[in-house]
């Protein structure tokens, strides 16, 4: 009797099929948030890039439009375009629903109906979270009526107290710190000096002619345009993970413009970070201002509001 090649044991560590390896750093980021991800590669490949890159473009001079309009203003751009996206798709939607309840309510008292009854009675029952509950003479009444107005009152609360701490967070580092900003005290520290006596700012620096150099000058650029998209990304993760969130929005125009706008400015941010790659800042500047722009996202979206029920991460729902 002839002796198998393949012993039967090794034949079925062949045929189990192996374990699918585990992405790269899933226990710490939820899906969306590998997008981070594109900001350190634009960052070494427009360094790369500007290494050997020949004329400088129209977007080499700081003065070009974009620079001037856009980026010099770019946490207010930023705030000015979240909060019409949090207004237009959380609160319209908010009002509307306030609205349809009150008229349901006022109809049924013209009826004679006990609404407080009628409230109780929507509480009460199990179904009243999914379902929409109608008078028997066809008045509309939300499912849940007061409980859906609160939860959506809850998500736009969340949401600008995240956009408040992000505030902040961009105001200690680029514009005050019990004085000047933490970037300015960082090149004074490392030996940086404004020309003209007394100043301790860039901002006051150049804004009275005088020159400011001689320390490590983190890239704001850098800083400022990672943290906003980081921020900008995570509020609308809704539509990254929920197909659906998309396909509430389409009966709604002024919805969907505004998610437009967000994408856009998005798009804008990360044109600039790579020119600001390719012809600004020393690699060293470029690589602190990229650690300061995810410092905050990393601290915030990837470590403490998973872990915390208020503000916690951005609401996975969008109404309809």
């Amino acid at each position: 009797m002839l002796s198998p090649i393949i012993s039967e044991a090794t034949l079925h560590e062949l045929v189990t099929p192996l374990d699918t390896p585990p992405i790269p750093f899933s226990e710490y980021l939820l899906p969306h948030q590998y997008l981070s991800f594109i900001f350190p590669v634009t960052l070494l490949a427009g360094s790369a890039f500007g290494i050997v890159a020949g004329t400088p473009p129209y977007f080499f001079n700081k003065r070009n439009i974009l620079n001037m309009l856009f980026v010099k203003n770019g946490w207010g751009w930023t705030s000015l375009v979240f909060l019409l996206y949090v207004a237009t798709v959380f609160g319209k939607a908010l009002i509307q629903e306030t609205r349809s309840i009150g008229q349901g309510r006022q109809h049924l008292r013209v009826l004679g109906v006990d609404t407080n009854t009628v409230d109780q009675d929507i509480s009460s029952s199990s179904s009243s979270s999914s379902e929409t509950t109608t008078s028997s003479l066809g008045s509309p009444l939300s499912g849940l009526g007061r409980n859906d107005i609160s939860l959506r009152s809850n998500i736009i609360v969340k949401a600008l107290i995240r956009w408040g701490l992000a505030t902040l967070y961009w105001w200690l580092i680029s514009q005050w710190f019990f004085g000047p900003g933490i970037f300015d005290r960082v090149f004074v520290l490392t030996g940086g000096s404004c020309s003209v006596h007394g100043h301790w700012s860039q901002y006051h620096c150049r804004r009275n002619s005088g020159h400011w150099s001689g320390g490590v000058d983190i890239s704001g650029h850098m800083f400022l345009l990672t943290h906003a998209w980081l921020f900008l990304m995570e509020e609308l993760s809704v539509f990254l993970n929920v197909p659906q969130a998309w396909t509430n929005l389409q009966d709604r125009r002024g919805a969907r413009y505004a998610v437009y706008a967000v994408a856009a400015l998005c798009s804008l941010w990360w044109w600039m970070l790579l020119m600001t790659s390719v012809y600004y800042h020393h690699l060293t500047e470029k690589l602190s201002g990229l650690f300061f722009g995810v410092l905050f996202w990393f601290c915030s979206y990837v470590v403490l509001y998973k872990k915390s029920t208020f503000p916690a991460m951005p609401d996975q729902v969008v109404p309809v």
